[in-house]
């Protein structure tokens, strides 16, 4: 299919162009949020993969002292960071470079920016699309929703996110690129991120299948190239059963059954009794609550339509997809592992505090990225979309603005 171009913006010049045109607009706005929130954008407030790194650098896995501010797991009398490893593995660097003044909401902005060249580098090498719309659904994709205020200030629970969202985009490109062993390197450190990335597995191992199948390829032969990744990924897996088992005695659990406030809940950090009050939230809640002081924005999650419309325009195509008669093994597999993280958040006790939006649903927007680039008759921004995502990024900017002013 030949490329849809636009002046000023076609051939290899044209994408270099784009990527600096995405950049400064990603400039831009994280500046506006900013500037309007009065928030450092070097902030690095909430530091406990800062602290793992540092115990790390000292020899031992648990933390030097109790951390009110944060979320840790105390098992045995010691302090543990609560969440899985990865992140700390660069702050190791970050540590031995800055100290403890490691500005870390300047590297969480500068995971999302490459995040989103990677997509818009994706987007361009399909040829479906003008260059610019190629542009715009990268920013839309990775600002229009809860990457957003979640990018805006350094912490435990947003770097992960970040993270989790960078090498599941990365793992997504890698494998359609036909790199399967970069692409399970890199889902094995998305699920280090944030675990309910598991879901994203199969839709990678159909997407390499499919290839496999227009490439008419033998399954000894599919195999065989796909053995090397499959074998590191359950490498780096076995590296955090072996950390979880020198720390808490368990391969499986990474220290967040261990928070306090898991240990006093009855029913644990999951159960079906959750189902119940999650799924009002996740699906209607409310941006706002009233109080006797007024609108307060609700921090601890509403809907994640709104807080991610790019979910909201899935919902459209699958819809269209269902009707057209379009659906493919690898739609019906995204929306199989869409629907399964879904029960899991709902089965969680909590979607998440301190935040706009609900940032755990942006473990979703790789799948929807998915559905995106294996569709062949998407070439271009609609109008519908252009202005649902476009309000999703005013309501994420103002939104996240508001909470910290």
């Amino acid at each position: 299919m030949q490329r849809i171009s636009d002046p000023c913006f076609s051939g290899r010049r044209g994408s270099v162009r784009c990527a600096l045109l995405l950049l400064a607009l990603i400039v831009l706005i994280f500046a506006a949020m900013c500037i309007g929130a009065g928030v450092d954008p070097c902030a690095y407030p909430y530091p406990s993969y800062l602290l793992q790194a540092q115990a790390w650098l000292r020899g031992e896995a648990q933390l030097d002292q109790n951390y009110e501010y944060l979320e840790l797991a105390v098992y045995n009398g010691n302090y543990y960071v609560s969440f899985p490893p990865v992140p700390s593995i660069p702050m190791v660097l970050y540590a031995l470079l800055f100290g403890d003044n490691v500005p870390d909401g300047l590297f969480q902005k500068l995971y999302v920016a490459i995040a989103a060249l990677v997509i818009l580098s994706e987007l361009l090498r399909t040829g479906r699309m003008k260059n610019t719309d190629c542009v715009f659904w990268a920013l839309l994709i990775c600002l229009a929703g809860a990457m957003l205020p979640v990018a805006l200030v350094g912490g435990v629970w947003y770097e992960a996110q970040i993270l989790a969202f960078l090498f599941s985009v990365s793992a997504i490109v890698a494998m359609r690129r036909r790199h399967p062993t970069l692409s399970c390197l890199c889902y094995a450190l998305s699920v280090g991120c944030r675990p309910f990335t598991a879901c994203l597995g199969p839709v990678l191992l159909m997407l390499y299948l499919e290839d496999a199948r227009r490439m008419h390829l033998r399954p000894r032969r599919w195999l065989k190239r796909l053995l090397p990744g499959l074998v590191l990924g359950l490498g780096v897996a076995a590296c955090y059963g072996a950390y979880n088992y020198a720390r808490f005695g368990n391969i499986f659990e990474f220290g967040h059954n261990y928070l306090p406030e898991f240990i006093r809940s009855e029913q644990g950090q999951f159960s079906l009794s959750y189902i119940a009050d999650n799924w009002r939230t996740l699906f209607f809640g409310a941006p706002f609550h009233l109080t006797e002081g007024g609108l307060i924005f609700e921090q601890f999650g509403f809907s994640m339509f709104l807080s991610c419309p790019i979910l909201l325009c899935n919902l459209v195509w699958l819809c269209k997809d269902l009707c057209l008669r379009r659906m493919n093994r690898t739609k019906w597999t995204i929306l199989a592992m869409g629907a399964l993280n879904v029960v899991l958040l709902l089965a969680h006790r909590t979607l998440g505090g301190l935040q706009f939006g609900l940032r755990y649903a942006l473990e979703l927007v790789p799948l929807s990225l998915v559905w995106l680039l294996i569709s062949p008759d998407r070439r271009a921004l609609t109008r519908w979309e252009s202005a649902l995502l476009g309000l999703g990024l005013a309501f994420n900017l103002l939104g996240g603005i508001a909470v910290h002013v």
